[in-house]
């Protein structure tokens, strides 16, 4: 008398693209934005002649305040010089990155650069922003 479908249940999978589309513009789109490499919010100064190195590096920023950072903990040069030593040791061509605010003095630039050369680092780079070419 009565018959029954049975009913195949649907999943219905467009939200769930919809979804994903969304979260993957939005991935994208605040990766564009520009970070400091350090987590130290800095105001590099900049240069034409920048160059990108392709190398494996350590970053060591100096703030607005003058405070130092290996990574993004704040260190003092003596603890610099301590840290940067073994690395040094293990990598003749290690290359460390000088990121300084440019409001930092430059006798507070020379006296980091100091505890990275007494570490054992030949070489010391300075991180600088490309300048737009016009």
């Amino acid at each position: 008398m009565f018959s029954r479908k049975a009913k195949i249940p649907r999943l219905d999978i467009v939200p769930l693209i919809d979804l994903t589309f969304f979260i993957m513009v939005f991935f994208m789109y605040s990766m564009t934005f520009k970070t400091a490499v350090s987590g130290v919010p800095l105001n590099l100064p900049s240069s034409s002649q920048a160059v990108s190195l392709e190398r494996n590096r350590i970053v060591v920023t100096i703030d607005q305040k003058e405070t130092v950072y290996y990574g993004a903990e704040p260190v003092t040069l003596e603890q610099l010089t301590r840290t940067l030593a073994p690395l040094a040791s293990k990598d003749p061509n290690l290359l460390v990155i000088i990121n300084a605010d440019t409001k930092v003095s430059y006798g507070k630039v020379i006296s980091v650069m100091d505890a990275i050369t007494e570490a054992g680092v030949s070489q010391p780079a300075f991180g600088v922003e490309r300048k737009n070419k016009r």
